[in-house]
């Protein structure tokens, strides 16, 4: 499992988001774009964008995110002359960039768009139906709620983060605790002849940018090297909800039904954790994990994991960190390659990879054994 921020910065740092972070409802045709060795929105002021918000303007705009990237690049070399207004000056030389992307605009018309901004920066660029009140700190205020009525304290939270993408909180219960036995197969390496004890609890992700839904899953961890796999089932709440409102300046403004909504949705998080920590799930669970142990990889390691990478999309980089942690764990089954997966998560930069690299060793426990058994004799 890939650690991120200490509870306490993770919570001042959701507290600090939530009273600086500013949202904009604007039609798509006052929208203006600016160069200037960077790219800017006008929305009223100027705001940088950054990556989040550049690939969904650019979905939005219909204009595909290389041909984007690669323009927006080269904006201060590649301009066009624009009529200017302004006396003495006939014609003005203006980034292709912003002209193209402006004019794409002004084709929308009136449709409304939500213009998310965190600490002057465009962070996110949505349909005016997006709803902003499932936002990251009031779920957490009630996910703390939630494990409190569960017995569940703050050392229980095992790693939390916020990135530009998703909030995550993955909480474990001592009450769910069981263990892996290993398997018949005899690999050569005594290490595995041990129990291998697992845990399990939720990871509560979120999005304020758009990029998912507000999620629980059921999340399980092997203690001793705390590789953690998510389960593929998930609970979900979609952030759509009615047409927002906003004053003459665009702000957007939270009527007393949207107040209603939101707080009927919260509230169902606690029905969702409850369901991720039933101990009947969790057996079943087990029973998954314990099958992996009994499925032997049967054809060449470099074909099996190259294979895995295909079905799953792992980079170069993380491919060869599966095959090295493969190697040298000695454990030449399903539930060895898994545990190959989690393991390479700990090691990639990003929290939010890290996280849909514990997802992927989830879906080990939810494939039909026959599934597997064709990927672990991948010829």
């Amino acid at each position: 499992m890939k650690y991120g921020r200490s509870l306490a910065e993770f919570s001042a740092e959701l507290e600090r988001q939530a009273n600086v972070k500013q949202d904009f409802l604007v039609p798509a045709d006052g929208l203006r774009f600016r160069s200037n060795g960077h790219t800017e929105l006008v929305v009223g002021d100027s705001f940088p964008i950054n990556d989040v918000a550049h690939g969904q303007i650019a979905e939005y705009a219909g204009v595909p995110k290389l041909f984007y990237d690669k323009l927006r690049a080269a904006a201060e070399d590649l301009t066009v002359p624009i009529y200017s207004e302004a006396p003495g000056i006939d014609y003005l030389d203006e980034p292709l960039f912003d002209v193209m992307m402006t004019r794409l605009f002004q084709a929308k018309g009136g449709e409304g768009r939500l213009v998310r901004t965190l600490d002057g920066n465009v962070r996110a660029f949505l349909s005016d139906t997006y709803n902003p009140d499932l936002d990251n700190f009031d779920v957490f205020r009630m996910a703390a709620m939630v494990m409190t009525d569960e017995g569940l304290v703050p050392d229980n939270v095992a790693s939390c983060e916020v990135t530009d993408r998703k909030m995550y909180v993955k909480v474990l219960s001592p009450k769910l605790e069981a263990v892996v036995h290993p398997s018949n197969i005899k690999s050569g390496h005594p290490y595995l002849k041990e129990p291998q004890v697992v845990q399990a609890g939720f990871v509560l992700t979120n999005s304020e940018s758009g990029l998912g839904a507000l999620t629980v899953q059921q999340v399980v961890m092997k203690l001793m090297c705390t590789n953690l796999w998510i389960k593929d089932e998930a609970y979900r709440q979609r952030h759509i909800g009615r047409a927002l409102q906003s004053d003459d300046a665009g702000a957007v403004y939270r009527s007393d039904t949207r107040l209603a909504d939101a707080k009927a949705r919260l509230l169902k998080i606690r029905d969702h954790v409850r369901e991720a920590l039933d101990e009947t799930k969790f057996r079943m669970l087990v029973a998954s994990m314990q099958q992996t142990t009994e499925i032997p990889i049967s054809g060449s390691v470099e074909k099996v994991v190259d294979a895995t990478a295909g079905r799953f999309g792992l980079s170069q980089g993380e491919k060869d960190g599966v095959l090295r942690n493969l190697i040298e764990g000695a454990d030449l089954t399903c539930w060895g390659l898994t545990n190959a997966i989690t393991a390479t998560a700990q090691t990639v930069p990003s929290y939010d990879r890290a996280t849909e690299l514990e997802a992927i060793g989830g879906r080990f426990f939810t494939m039909d054994p026959r599934e597997l058994a064709s990927l672990a004799k991948a010829a």
